[in-house]
């Protein structure tokens, strides 16, 4: 946080404002990237989110649900906010993921106990609906893609003293499928890629390809 003074002449009387900027306002997810020295986020770090959210958010449910959505199916931030009641089946515990970018839809598990606690009181709170968005903002409309990366910039930066972006949950998701010893294959059609290279990049943020190397 930097401090810039400002000096504007209304009818020649002077006036001076001195303005606290915040420079990670503008810098680029790349950049951003370079400062945290990672581009992903672990499952403790995802749970420690995840904390904060339990106990500082007016709507704890929706936002924590909405973090674990995208860790543990590696879904883009615009895939997550137009889940809909109808690709979800909750008797089965399957989520149908539809992916943009042109990439391929699947029909994932819903393993993780939290996240099916949390989408079953979710379900109830909302009358078992049978269609529409399952994260809804307080107008009843779906929770835009800046209002829940606002959120969850809010809740990491308390967590863990920085903000993150919310992409850093699919990149998480891919790191932790290869740590837990996953093939590309597996983790390529997960994340919806067509294109096999672009899971690549993931492998190299994954440090169990090199297990078993000894000095």
């Amino acid at each position: 946080m930097t401090n810039k003074v400002i000096r504007v002449d209304f009818k020649r009387h002077d006036l001076t404002e001195t303005l606290k900027v915040d420079e990670t306002t503008n810098r680029s997810r790349a950049k951003n990237d370079e400062l945290r020295g990672k581009r992903y986020l672990s499952s403790n770090e995802v749970e420690q989110i995840c904390k904060v959210i339990r106990k500082q958010s007016r709507y704890s449910d929706r936002d924590e649900l909405m973090v674990l959505t995208a860790f543990h199916h590696g879904l883009r931030i615009s895939e997550l906010v137009n889940i809909k009641w109808q690709h979800i089946d909750l008797k089965a515990g399957q989520l149908a993921v539809k992916r943009l970018k042109n990439g391929i839809d699947t029909l994932q598990p819903i393993t993780s106990k939290r996240e099916l606690m949390i989408l079953r009181r979710l379900y109830k709170d909302q009358d078992k609906p049978t269609a529409g968005f399952i994260f809804k903002n307080e107008r009843g409309g779906a929770v835009s893609t800046n209002g829940f990366q606002k959120t969850f910039s809010k809740f990491s930066n308390i967590a863990l003293d920085i903000k993150w972006n919310v992409h850093a949950l699919r990149h998480g998701c891919a790191t932790s499928l290869f740590d837990k010893g996953h093939d590309i294959r597996t983790v390529q059609i997960y994340l919806g890629h067509k294109n096999i290279q672009n899971t690549t990049v993931y492998l190299h943020e994954s440090v169990k390809q090199f297990e078993g190397i000894e000095w």
